[in-house]
C-alpha cells in the first residue's frame, strides 16, 4: 500500500454502496437525513498552496466556480477548505457521470482563474457517501447573522473495508449521535473508495466544536475500529471558504460568499487635529472622498470618527491591493482636499478582520434609530498574537454577546496588525451602549487573557461623522447629515 503523501493524482475505482438509513437518530424537529439512492462525493486535497492566496481562492471560487456547480445537473453540496499551505475541495453530486460533466463545463474557468494559485495536482479521494446527515434550515444559519462555518476533514488511508457497511451502522448507531450531542452540527459524510481509503467531513458553527470532533472520531476509532481504520489520518481543520447545499436557502451559500476573515482593513489615527476643522474634515470626506471609495473595486465599507484633536479613519477591502490602489485614485483628491487639515502623520494600523458581524440586513433595519452611529475603537498594543485566534474565539463566545445586551449593536469588528496590536471596534446606534462598551471591553479583556494584553486598552469614543457599507441602504450614507 501506497501512504497517502505519496499517491498524487491518484483516482481510486468507484462501486455503488447505498447510503446507509440514518434512521432513529436523535435529531432536532428542524433537522433531516439527507436519503438519496446514492451521492457521489469527491475529495480533492492540493498541498503546497500559499497562504497568501487562500482568500483570493475562495473568493474566485465562490464568485465563479460555485455557480457552474450549482447550475449542473445532480448538484448536491460543495465545501473548500484551506488550511495553511493546503486547500481540501470536497464536491458532492447525485452520481459521477453528474460530477465529471460540471467539472468539464468549468475546466475553463478552473485552467484560468483557479490552477495558477495550485502549485502541485491534487491527491484524489472519490467514492460513495456511506453516510450523509444535513441538519435542517434553522440549523444552517448561524446566530445574528454570522456566517462562519467550520470544518474537520479525516482521510484514513491503509484502511480495511472487509466490514464497510457494518462500520457504517456502527458509525449511525455511535459516533454520528456524539457529534450531534454536541451541539451545532451543520453536516456530516463519510464516504469510501472501496479499495483502501475512509474520508469524513464534520461541518460545525463554531471551531472549538469543529475540533471537538476530532477528539471524538480518535476516540470513536479507538473503541470501535482500531484493527481497521489507522489511529493518525490526515487532518485538516480550519474556517470554510466556501460551504453550499443544494437544498438549503434555495442555493444561498451558507457563509455568505466569503470567510469572514477575508475583509481587509485599514485604521488611520491622526493626531493634533484642530477640533474646528473636524466638520471640514467630515464635509470633504463624505462630498469628494468617500464617492472615489465607493467606486472602487472591492470597496466593503468606511467610518470616519472625529474625537477632539483625533481623528480615526478606518476603510474595508476585500483585499490590501484592492484598498491599495483606491487610495491611488484617492491621492490628488486627499493632497488638495484633506491634509492641509491634518497636520501630522497617522498612526496606522492594518489586518484582515477577524470579527465581521453587521446587524444591517436590510435597508429599513439599516436606519439608526436617532439617525446617527457611535463607535468605540480599542488599541490593545503590546498584545501576544501567539494567543491571537485563541482570544479571537472567546470574544465571538464571551463578548460578542454581552456587547449585544447593551442594546443597539450595529456592528463588530476585530483585526489585528500582525505585529503586536489588537483592535476592537465597535458601531452601536446610540451613545450610552457605544461609552459602555468600553466597560465592557476592559473587564472582557481583564478577565480572559490579561496575560495576553498586559497594557490596558487605549482607545476613542464618539458620534461617527461618515459610515458607509458597500452593501447597506443601497450606499448611501448610514449616518446621513454630517455632525451638527
Amino acid at each position: 500500500m501506497q501512504s497517502f503523501a505519496n499517491r498524487n493524482q491518484r483516482v481510486f475505482p468507484l462501486t455503488v454502496l447505498l447510503l446507509v438509513l440514518l434512521l432513529a437518530l436523535p435529531m432536532s424537529a428542524d433537522a433531516q437525513a439527507t436519503m438519496d439512492e446514492s451521492v457521489f462525493a469527491s475529495v480533492r486535497v492540493y498541498e503546497g498552496v500559499d497562504p497568501a492566496d487562500q482568500n483570493e481562492i475562495a473568493r474566485l471560487t465562490a464568485a465563479g466556480f460555485l455557480p457552474i456547480m450549482r447550475e449542473s445537473d445532480g448538484f448536491v453540496g460543495y465545501y473548500l477548505l484551506p488550511a495553511g499551505d493546503m486547500l481540501a475541495a470536497v464536491s458532492l453530486f447525485d452520481s459521477a457521470e453528474q460530477a465529471s460533466a460540471s467539472n468539464e463545463k468549468a475546466r475553463e474557468f478552473v485552467a484560468e482563474s483557479l490552477s495558477p494559485f495550485l502549485p502541485n495536482p491534487p491527491t484524489i479521494v472519490e467514492g460513495t457517501i456511506d453516510v450523509m446527515y444535513v441538519a435542517g434550515e434553522d440549523d444552517m444559519m448561524m446566530d445574528d447573522g454570522m456566517g462562519s462555518l467550520y470544518a474537520s476533514l479525516r482521510i484514513y488511508d491503509n484502511a480495511d473495508l472487509e466490514n464497510r457497511e457494518e462500520d457504517s451502522n456502527t458509525v449511525r448507531a455511535h459516533f454520528l449521535p456524539a457529534l450531534i450531542e454536541v451541539g451545532g452540527l451543520v453536516s456530516y459524510f463519510t464516504l469510501n473508495d472501496h479499495v483502501d481509503t475512509v474520508a469524513a467531513l464534520n461541518v460545525y458553527d463554531s471551531k472549538a466544536t469543529a475540533l471537538e470532533a476530532n477528539d471524538l472520531a480518535a476516540a470513536f476509532v479507538a473503541e470501535h475500529a482500531a484493527n481497521r481504520l489507522p489511529d493518525t489520518p490526515l487532518r485538516i481543520n480550519g474556517q470554510l471558504g466556501v460551504a453550499a447545499h443544494a437544498d438549503v436557502h434555495d442555493g444561498i451559500n451558507l457563509i455568505d460568499d466569503m470567510t469572514a476573515g477575508s475583509v481587509f482593513a485599514s485604521v488611520r489615527v491622526y493626531a493634533g487635529v484642530d477640533p474646528a476643522d473636524q466638520d471640514e474634515i467630515a464635509r470633504r470626506t463624505d462630498a469628494g472622498f468617500l464617492p472615489i471609495m465607493r467606486e472602487s473595486q472591492g470597496f466593503v465599507g468606511y467610518l470616519l470618527l472625529p474625537a477632539g484633536e483625533r481623528l480615526s479613519a478606518i476603510s474595508l477591502f476585500d483585499s490590501a491591493e484592492q484598498a491599495s490602489a483606491s487610495a491611488e485614485k484617492a491621492r490628488e483628491f486627499v493632497a488638495e482636499n484633506l491634509t492641509p487639515l491634518l497636520p501630522n502623520a497617522p498612526t496606522a494600523f492594518e489586518g484582515r478582520l477577524s470579527i465581521d458581524l453587521v446587524n444591517a440586513p436590510s435597508a429599513a433595519d439599516a436606519v439608526p434609530r436617532d439617525g446617527a452611529l457611535y463607535a468605540s475603537i480599542r488599541f490593545y498594543e503590546g498584545f501576544d498574537l501567539q494567543h491571537f485566534n485563541e482570544a479571537n474565539d472567546l470574544a465571538i463566545a464571551h463578548l460578542v454577546p454581552a456587547l449585544q445586551e447593551l442594546g443597539g449593536l450595529f456592528a463588530q469588528f476585530a483585526l489585528n496588525d500582525g505585529e503586536d496590536t489588537v483592535i476592537g471596534i465597535s458601531v452601536f446606534d446610540n451613545e450610552e451602549a457605544a461609552l459602555a462598551s468600553n466597560d465592557v471591553g476592559k473587564a472582557f479583556t481583564m478577565e480572559y487573557f490579561s496575560e495576553w494584553a498586559p497594557n490596558p486598552p487605549s482607545g476613542v469614543s464618539g458620534k461617527l461623522a461618515v459610515a458607509a457599507l458597500a452593501e447597506v441602504s443601497m450606499g448611501e450614507n448610514l449616518v446621513g447629515a454630517m455632525m451638527e
